[in-house]
Order: C-alpha cells, then structure tokens, then sequence
C-alpha cells in the first residue's frame, strides 16, 4: 500500500476538483481544498501537507516558509513566473507545472490572431455594423504567401504552429538558445530574426533572461509594418516599446492574449488602441485542455508525495539539494531546462541530452 499522503489546494476557483481527488485518492493521498477561506488561513491549513496545488495566487518566500512538510508544489498551468523559485529551491521544495498541456490551443489561437491581424478582420468587422461598405480599400491588405513568420521561443507551442503553416509558403525563422531546429524552419538569431520577420509570433517562457525580450532595441530593427503576436506570457513584450512602436508606423498590427499587468487595467492604453487585437488570457483554453490541466495537476503533485520525481519542473536546481539529479528523467516539454542549466556555470551538468 503506498504511503499516505496530504495535498492542499489553496487555490484554484474551478468548479469542481473531484478529478483531482480521484487520481490523488488513487495515488493513496488525502485532497484538502482550502479554495474558500482567505489566503492566510489557506496557507496556515496546508502547513503540514506533504504537496500543494495552486492556481494563479502568487507563492511568495513567506508563503513557503509555512509549507514546513512540503515536498512539492504544483501550478495549475505552465507559466511559473508567479513562484518564487528561489525560495522554494532553498526550501528544497520542488515546483511542478504543467508544461504539457493546451499545445494545440494556443498554438491555434495564435494563428487565429496572426491571420486576424492580417486579413484586417476586426477593422472590417466593425466597419460593416457602421454600414460600410469598401471593396476598394483605403486599408490595404497583403498577402500571407511569401512573407517571412518570426517564432520567438520553440518549444511545443512555437513548434506546433511551424506544423500547422508549414504548407502556406511561409518562410519559417525561429530563435531559441534551448531548442533543436526542426526541418523546414531555419534557426537564426534574435536580431536577424527581428530585421528579416513581416510577422512575429512570441512562444518564450517568461524568465529572468527573457523578461522584456522584445523592447526598444529589437522593435527599432523590425521591418516597417511587422505584426507582432503574443500569447506567451505578458512581459516577454514591453507594453510601452510597442505602444510607441506601433505609434511610430514599425508594427502595423499587435495581437495580444497576454499582459504585464493582468486582469488588464481598465485604464490602459492598450485597450483603446486602434491596432491591437485583444483577448483575455484565453488561448490556453477549450474544455478538454481544461480536464487535461486539472487531471495532470493532481498526477505530479501525487508523484512528488509519492517520493517520484516529476516528468517537467520549474527548479529543477532543486534536485543538487536533494542529491537526486541523477534520477530525473524530464519530460519532453522540460529537456530544455537542462540545456538551460548547463549554459549556468555554477551548476554542473553533466547529462548527455544537455
């Protein structure tokens, strides 16, 4: 019989959690949801679990120092920009997430904002209830075939749109430091990526390295007239460097699901203007990446009670600490952290894959 386990959920706000219960239940563990109560009496009753699930609240230093019992904790999602990691790996606490989920998701929702972009969709959309009609154009529109599409970031997402335009002759550049180059889609540099692009799609995880990846200087080598897409995460893009960008007449277009500040303020400019497609946050969504967030949520923070190693980590630094690096074997979607951690030369690597 496995070992009895303790799980807290301190936040989550879905409508049920029964998914989570049965593979935890399955796994020999007990899920507590503390989901109601106000934060800081959420955080004092996972005091003793052995895992904690999250969603969106921050998990600052603090936070974990009260997680006395803790081996994991889990976010409902992929981006982990809302940990702090360093805290956690001092804790010696592993960080899971779900790095796995909602490819075809955002990847779609992407292409659907690029090609919105491009086809002048919402523009026109509003035109005709206004009773317009201009078959002509004063707003001219170009075509998709021959352009040049810029994928920032290559992992699954960034990967799974080169598949799906890989037969609408596009020339396909991507740049990533971790990645492997796959057929048909040349790998260059982030400023030659940003000076040959017409279209710039963001897929990079948010980082310390790759906070404000596209600011001043790489708009001020884009080609006049570039349509920049973000479904990433906010501050991979600095808000103010585009807004002057697409002021100045360099991005013609801006498609964005995600925000430095989220829910995006009611006050910002980047609702009012005109050349910015706007969602919120939802490429991630459709009710089976839902299920399959949920569902793989419950199974890594099980595996972490159940003395496992996950398949993907956000510090997996922490395995030094524990002296059990040597056991890991990442998931695909997390290979890249090696190569990520190789390229820091205060921790060995010593994985051929790295």
């Amino acid at each position: 019989m496995p070992t009895p386990f303790k799980v807290v959920v301190i936040e989550h706000k879905y409508a049920s959690i029964e998914r989570e219960k049965a593979v935890i239940h399955a796994a020999g563990g007990e899920l507590i949801s503390a989901d109601h109560l106000p934060l800081p009496e959420a955080v004092a009753a996972a005091a003793d679990a052995d895992g904690i699930l999250f969603r969106r609240v921050p998990v600052t230093a603090d936070m974990i120092r009260q997680f006395r019992r803790a081996k994991g904790i889990v976010r409902y999602g992929i981006g982990i920009d809302n940990v702090d990691l360093a805290a956690a790996t001092a804790a010696g606490i592993i960080v899971g997430h779900v790095p796995s989920y909602c490819l075809d998701e955002v990847s779609t929702h992407a292409i659907a904002m690029l090609l919105a972009c491009i086809r002048k969709l919402v523009s026109t959309n509003e035109r005709m209830r206004k009773g317009q009609w201009d078959v002509h154009r004063d707003d001219p529109v170009f075509r998709v075939a021959g352009k040049t599409l810029g994928l920032v970031g290559f992992g699954q997402i960034g990967k799974r749109v080169a598949r799906k335009l890989a037969g609408w002759d596009l020339r396909l550049l991507a740049s990533d430091p971790y990645a492997e180059s796959v057929h048909g889609v040349q790998f260059v540099d982030l400023p030659t990526l940003c000076r040959e692009s017409d279209f710039i799609s963001l897929h990079a995880p948010l980082v310390m390295e790759t906070r404000h990846l596209i600011s001043h200087k790489q708009f001020a080598l884009m080609k006049p007239g570039v349509i920049i897409v973000n479904t990433a995460r906010g501050p991979v893009l600095d808000t103010a460097a585009l807004l002057k960008a697409l002021d100045g007449g360099t991005v013609a277009q801006a498609a964005l699901d995600v925000f430095e500040e989220e829910p995006l303020p009611l006050n910002s400019p980047v609702r009012a203007h005109p050349r910015i497609l706007l969602t919120d946050h939802m490429a991630w969504y459709s009710e089976e990446s839902q299920l399959e967030l949920q569902e793989t949520a419950a199974a890594e923070i099980a595996t972490i009670c159940s003395g496992r190693l996950p398949g993907s980590m956000a510090n997996p630094e922490v395995l030094y600490k524990l002296g059990r690096f040597d056991e890991w074997q990442p998931s695909e979607s997390a290979r890249w952290q090696l190569k990520r951690l190789a390229g820091r030369t205060s921790v060995p690597v010593s994985r051929s894959e790295s």
